[in-house]
């Protein structure tokens, strides 16, 4: 009772207390989930002032993967970054000119970009206003939001060809501009010179130090600026069946040649011998029962088989093959059939859809016996006359909208990998040149005409029975066994070494950056890239992923954050121009002598010879790009000599032995104009890319992709 008295007496302090230990504990909670910088979390990054929302950002990703078949989520979200990038940069400038839009300029955008869609087009081709206002409604009405941000995006396009007619309306060509354009192209140059290539010099013979390497990246810093970077190494424990599996897949495999015997049916509580593909009376419903590949029923010719199935061609009809590798499978196959066919048809045909055809238009109306009759009626009408066939085929393709007459041109048998369905295809291949017939697909009706065909070959039809070679189960345990205690191990022991006693091999990856998604010998993989980039990350940690090709374990073998490279990543670029200027000089000094035959006698070259060389393409033949030498050239008299040059691949010497000047012209003005309009062509990407520099951008992709 004491004990209650003193609470109820201490009643609001406590009160006070258990308040404040459950906000620190919210509190606390918060910081942790980082709801105090909610508005961070729904942020992709920030360019200048503007924030670029990651709904909207993600909702622009899923559309350009629904545009794209194939396209991965990080290749979509770096559409998406720099179209959102380059809006942004531009929309300070538009906003800064008092660019306006009117509804109609918007609407005549919307117009065109909707124009070369058929369904907003008229029977003649054109584009219907009333149609387009249709979807225009529908669009309004059924997605509203949508149709805003559509309309928001048009207006934006609007704004900035607004913006870049205004900016290449200020860019003009001078006289000057043009007469300097004129001369740099046809101003010529003939010069002979001699080449002393850098690669005359040994790289052994030639120290590039550390210190050198720093001293040219700090007066080169804005050409050595990197993103932030990882290196990791890793190994992978392939996910492939082992030899026992090989073997046991192929005892199964010869099972299914000759039967299997004694074997339990679970309906007649006995048992029973069920056949192989030797004796079976169905092969077509053997292999499709039985197989990890379908029965096609298709020839295929000789030469178009596998190298695994060639000696298949030299067996009788009725014949086993197998077991045998081919690729991934394991196979048994029986010779069905073999005949002559031709390789390649040239063919056209005449389609009649029917309602109900599983890939007619929905606005196809005719019945199937309505179309089969018509077909039937082309077909007889024509009979295998080429001229008939040609003004049937000329008229429907003209006359007949719903009717499709289409000319295929030259189609190569290709087997099991046939493009028609198979009626088609069985009239391709089985008739001669002037052949005309009907097959019936999930189109509908075609009369097709055989016009050419090319040359005749052995084709064969095979039964095949493929199993795909799997790891069991056992071997899949047993290589997450393995792969665990690598992992487990690599945390503390020597990598490579591991690796050598687990026979795997290291992969080393350099210069991993945050929003990388290819890491080679594997398929995409953001999630061992994102475990590298984590904040936490530290050199030597360990991980283990399971891919699509097995088990990978990596490892972070170098964390690089954003900034000026280390000596080591510029190191590639910046050693071997560090040591050409070294060749350069030891090459000049070797050099004692002013005539061209002299120095290309001490220094093992020839003289060469370079004809009608302008400044517009100072290329060199056989050499490549030489501004250097070729704007030197233009700087002698004719006859004299160059002091040694530092070019591109060597050396140089050169003497002038011609200067051919273009005539002077009356006026420059077309040149003029041609600069003014190259000048403009290029100026927009060029003030984009200007935009971007001159703002500040940051990139938090990483986070959320």
């Amino acid at each position: 009772m004491a004990i209650l008295g003193k609470i109820r007496s201490q009643g609001l302090f406590l009160i006070i207390i258990i308040a404040l230990a459950l906000f620190a504990f919210i509190i606390g909670d918060l910081i942790r989930q980082g709801s105090f910088n909610s508005d961070d979390q729904n942020v992709v990054g920030y360019v200048g002032d503007t924030e670029l929302n990651r709904q909207e950002f993600s909702r622009q990703v899923e559309a350009t993967m629904n545009q794209r078949a194939g396209m991965s989520t990080i290749q979509a979200a770096n559409i998406v970054w720099d179209q959102q990038v380059r809006d942004a940069v531009l929309q300070e400038q538009i906003t800064a000119a008092g660019i306006q839009v009117t509804d109609e300029q918007v609407s005549n955008y919307m117009k065109a970009a909707y124009a070369r869609f058929p369904q907003f087009q008229d029977e003649n081709g054109q584009f219907s206003d009333a149609l387009f206002a249709q979807y225009v409604n529908q669009a309004a009405t059924q997605n509203p939001q949508g149709w805003q941000q559509d309309l928001d995006n048009a207006a934006n396009q609007v704004r900035q060809q607004r913006l870049f007619t205004l900016l290449k309306s200020g860019v003009i060509g001078t006289t000057i501009d043009g007469e300097f354009a004129y001369r740099l192209e046809n101003d010529n140059r003939d010069f002979q010179y001699v080449n002393i290539p850098y690669s005359s010099i040994p790289d052994s013979e030639v120290e590039v130090t550390k210190s050198e390497i720093k001293s040219y990246i700090k007066d080169h810093e804005k050409q050595f600026q990197a993103d932030a970077n990882r290196d990791i190494q890793y190994v992978l424990f392939a996910d492939k069946a082992s030899e026992a599996d090989t073997k046991a897949l192929e005892a199964e495999m010869n099972q299914y040649i000759t039967g299997k015997e004694n074997q339990y049916d679970d309906a007649t509580k006995q048992k029973v011998t069920t056949p192989g593909l030797k004796t079976t009376e169905n092969p077509e419903a053997f292999v499709n029962a039985n197989s990890d590949l379908p029965f096609t029923g298709r020839y295929t010719m000789v030469s178009k088989l596998s190298p695994a199935e060639r000696a298949i061609a030299t067996l009788d009809e009725g014949s086993i093959y197998g077991p045998y590798k081919d690729g991934e499978y394991s196979k048994v196959s029986k010779v069905l059939d073999k005949k002559t066919l031709n390789d390649s048809v040239k063919n056209r045909h005449i389609l009649v859809p029917f309602a109900g055809a599983t890939r007619a238009g929905s606005d196809v109306t005719m019945t199937k016996e309505a179309a089969k009759k018509l077909a039937d009626s082309i077909a007889s009408t024509i009979g295998s006359s080429k001229e008939s066939y040609d003004t049937r085929f000329e008229y429907y393709q003209e006359n007949e909208p719903q009717i499709l007459a289409q000319d295929i041109g030259w189609v190569v048998y290709s087997g099991n990998a046939a493009q028609f369905a198979p009626g088609y295809t069985e009239f391709l291949y089985n008739n001669n040149e002037g052949s005309v017939g009907v097959a019936e697909s999930g189109f509908g009706y075609h009369v097709i005409r055989i016009d050419e065909t090319g040359a005749a070959g052995e084709a064969i039809k095979l039964a095949t029975v493929a199993k795909k070679v799997m790891p069991s189960k056992a071997t899949t345990k047993n290589l997450y066994t393995q792969t665990q205690k690598f992992q487990l191990a690599a945390r503390s022991e020597d990598f490579s070494a591991l690796a050598k006693e687990y026979e795997v091999e290291v992969v080393p990856v350099r210069s991993l950056k945050a929003l990388d998604e290819n890491l080679p010998g594997i398929s995409r993989n953001r999630s061992i890239v994102q475990w590298s980039f984590d904040k936490d990350r530290e050199v030597g940690d360990v991980e283990r992923f399971e891919t699509p090709e097995g088990y990978v374990v990596a490892q972070v073998t170098k964390i690089s954050d954003k900034g000026l490279m280390s000596v080591e990543e510029a190191s590639a670029t910046v050693t071997p121009i560090l040591r050409n200027k070294k060749k350069a000089e030891m090459i000049k000094n070797k050099i004692n002598s002013k005539d061209l035959n002299t120095i290309a006698t001490n220094q093992k070259q020839t003289v060469q010879t370079a004809t009608a060389i302008n400044r517009m393409s100072p290329i060199l033949a056989g050499i490549g790009q030489e501004p250097k030498v070729v704007g030197t050239a233009f700087g002698l008299k004719e006859g004299q000599v160059s002091k040694p040059i530092a070019g591109e691949k060597g050396v140089f010497v050169i003497k002038v032995t011609a200067i051919e000047n273009a005539p002077d012209l009356d006026n420059y003005s077309n040149d003029a104009k041609l600069v003014a309009q190259r000048t403009a062509n290029q100026s927009t990407s060029a003030l984009v890319e200007a935009l971007k520099k001159a703002t500040e951008i940051e990139d938090k992709r990483s986070v959320f992709y």
